[in-house]
């Protein structure tokens, strides 16, 4: 299995605290989110050169963290589908586990997702609370049958990270890449496809948290108790 990082973004939202710097940067404890995200990939049993990270804003300063770097020149007129679809011309001969560069998770949750036997997976909480999270949509025998913010009350949430099967791919990269598709979130290329490659809704009851807020950041340093230094 490889692993692809989406860190394109931004992340204007936190204000003085990324400093100029792309948000997979910001500390949580000694370690930037990417770093932590790397190293638990790998504890996780996926090889330090099988990961590959997409930057975009100042892509530069993630050459010497990331183990493969691919650089969206286009991250401020385009969004994460076509950063995931240009991953995906280069990274399709293997199954992969997909997952944004803001998250801070502990290792039993990639786990949870590597190891389930279905080939392609989103991982999502029970929860009504959608807010500005993304819902999932979900049939009877457990396979997604839509993924979208407008998607309210469905009693569950993505919570970024999902696996895809090396058979889907050739499907979904076409279907990232769509006119459609280039200049909007990701989900939208998974519902589009979802009715003829099945994806399994993993709920986890593993803690997570994603960061977009100041007030995220000082949530997930509360929740995984790490220290600012």
């Amino acid at each position: 299995m490889k692993a692809i990082i989406l860190a394109a973004g931004k992340g204007s939202r936190l204000g003085e605290y990324t400093q100029g710097r792309p948000k997979c940067l910001l500390s949580l404890g000694k370690e930037t989110i990417l770093e932590r995200e790397i190293r638990l990939l790998q504890e996780a049993g996926i090889p330090y050169d099988h990961i590959f990270v997409v930057g975009g804003y100042q892509y530069e300063m993630l050459e010497n963290i990331a183990p493969n770097l691919i650089v969206n020149s286009e991250y401020d007129k385009k969004d994460n589908s076509y950063s995931l679809g240009l991953a995906l011309q280069t990274v399709d001969d293997d199954d992969v586990l997909i997952l944004d560069a803001d998250l801070c998770f502990d290792r039993p949750l990639l786990e949870e997702i590597i190891l389930n036997p279905n080939a392609n997976v989103l991982l999502s909480k029970r929860s009504n609370d959608l807010q500005e999270s993304t819902g999932i949509v979900v049939a009877k025998d457990g396979f997604v049958s839509a993924i979208g913010k407008q998607y309210q009350n469905t009693g569950f949430v993505y919570i970024s990270i999902f696996k895809v099967g090396k058979d889907t791919i050739p499907a979904f990269r076409k279907a990232l890449l769509s006119e459609r598709s280039v200049k909007t979130w990701y989900p939208l290329a998974i519902t589009e496809i979802c009715g003829q490659y099945q994806f399994f809704n993993l709920v986890t009851k593993q803690k997570w948290h994603e960061i977009d807020f100041v007030e995220d950041y000082i949530e997930t340093m509360q929740l995984f108790g790490l220290g600012e230094d």
